[in-house]
């Protein structure tokens, strides 16, 4: 090999150490497959479904085609295709999306020696798009869970579902981002982004390395609109792994609710990212026992948390009642509160008469939190073109605070705004939130 050029020489090495070898002597996941295969489905469901898009929903669309304001169209018997994947051998548990089995009359599970039977729904969890069924069947053969978390970009992986009905597929690609989020896809978004060949079908099925081990529930593919190629997105193992034990145990996903939100914000050009507390539900967990607009959220169960997904994912598995601990900076001081979260059943409003059927109310509480306290001037007029608008404050909305201090006069109003030095936050109180906006 030593008048091989150089490059030539690296290309084999490469390969050499970077694919795992089949039995049969040749290069590629054969081996792997063999035991995977048996172990992804196919699934057909079929519903009466209501049909919805942005025509449908347009009153000027709806009045040409003499469609009534309430009528709604349903289509019955509609079919929706997708993958799952066997956990389960003894007991038949399958795991997929929630989307694929959605409103189901009928679920049928077509295994890869071709039987067809039906399965039930253990449970669904739509905000994380994750779902378990179950079917009766001798001879299963179920896939381990693998570990999501030691996943690197670059890493060989391969999906396998049934894309467009071809079942069994398997289409090979690497790891091409960890964490995406912001897609506004899911409530709950911490995927795995990958190359790997993704099509219509291949919806909760496996994606897999090379020790045959299940990496990640398959979540799919941008819109065809959206002109991606080469991008999809797969659920975490080590994440799913935890939603599809819960709706093994108890059929659903009971949360917790803290009620708050975070957003990352930085308050100057040399200052570091923090996740600031910019929305606050009054009379919730969060603002009775002691968080404040403005907090910055340094850590959650002493887990540092570094993005508004990581947060939000965080809090995704603390059920009702369960305590939490936050770290927050105030003032530049730092401090750790202890929290037990709601059980939002448990939330009622008060009973009232056929004058506001259905209507949600609740008497309001004495509360520690300015932002909850309506005492401060309500907004008349916010011109839809102005930079006030922009930012997120509408007409309606109570002022309790500017940059933190009290908006209690017309006159100390102007003296907070007469000292400030670049952006400025205004706090307010619309519908039993409180929010921060932040102006330029």
């Amino acid at each position: 090999m030593q008048n091989l050029p150089c490059f030539l020489l690296a290309t084999m090495i490469y390969a050499v150490t970077t694919s795992p070898a089949s039995a049969s002597g040749g290069v590629g996941f054969s081996d792997a497959l063999a035991r995977v295969t048996p172990a992804v489905v196919g699934i057909s469901s079929t519903a009466n479904r209501v049909l919805t898009n942005d025509l449908l929903d347009d009153a000027n669309v709806r009045k040409i085609l003499g469609l009534p304001e309430h009528v709604l169209i349903v289509e019955s018997g509609a079919t929706v295709t997708g993958s799952g994947v066997i956990i389960d051998a003894e007991e038949g548990y399958i795991v997929t999306n929630s989307h694929v089995i959605a409103d189901a009359d009928d679920i049928a599970v077509t295994l890869n020696d071709g039987r067809v039977l039906p399965a039930e729904i253990v449970g669904s969890d739509p905000p994380t798009d994750l779902a378990v069924i179950r079917i009766g069947a001798p001879g299963l053969v179920a896939l381990d869970w693998g570990r999501s978390s030691v996943l690197r970009v670059g890493d060989f992986v391969v999906a396998v579902g049934s894309p467009l009905g071809l079942e069994q597929t398997a289409s090979f690609g690497i790891v091409s981002g960890l964490s995406r989020s912001g897609l506004g896809i899911d409530d709950y978004e911490d995927y795995i982004q990958t190359d790997a060949a993704l099509n219509p079908g291949n919806s909760g099925g496996a994606l897999v390395n090379a020790a045959g081990e299940l990496l990640g529930v398959v979540r799919g593919a941008p819109p065809p609109n959206e002109g991606a190629q080469g991008v999809g997105f797969v659920i975490p193992s080590e994440f799913a792994s935890k939603i599809v034990r819960a709706l093994i145990k108890d059929g659903e996903i009971r949360r917790g609710r803290l009620g708050v939100s975070v957003i990352l914000s930085q308050a100057g050009d040399d200052a570091m990212a923090d996740l600031v507390v910019d929305r606050l539900s009054c009379n919730s967990a969060a603002e009775r026992q002691g968080v404040r607009l403005g907090d910055a959220v340094t850590a959650l169960n002493g887990h540092a948390v570094s993005t508004e997904a990581a947060f939000r994912n965080a809090l995704n598995l603390l059920g009702p009642g369960m305590k939490v601990t936050l770290d927050i900076r105030r003032e530049g001081r730092t401090q750790r509160l202890e929290l037990k979260l709601d059980d939002p059943a448990s939330m009622h409003g008060v009973p009232v008469n056929s004058a506001l059927d259905s209507v949600t109310l609740a008497l309001p509480d004495s509360s520690a939190s300015r932002a909850c306290t309506p005492s401060g001037p309500v907004l008349l007029e916010v011109p839809s073109d102005s930079v006030a608008y922009a930012a997120g404050l509408r007409a309606g909305d109570y002022l309790t605070s500017i940059n933190g201090e009290p908006a209690v006069s017309a006159a100390r109003m102007q003296d907070l705004l007469d000292t400030v030095d670049g952006n400025v936050s205004f706090d307010i109180l619309r519908a039993g939130t409180a929010y921060r906006f932040v102006v330029p």
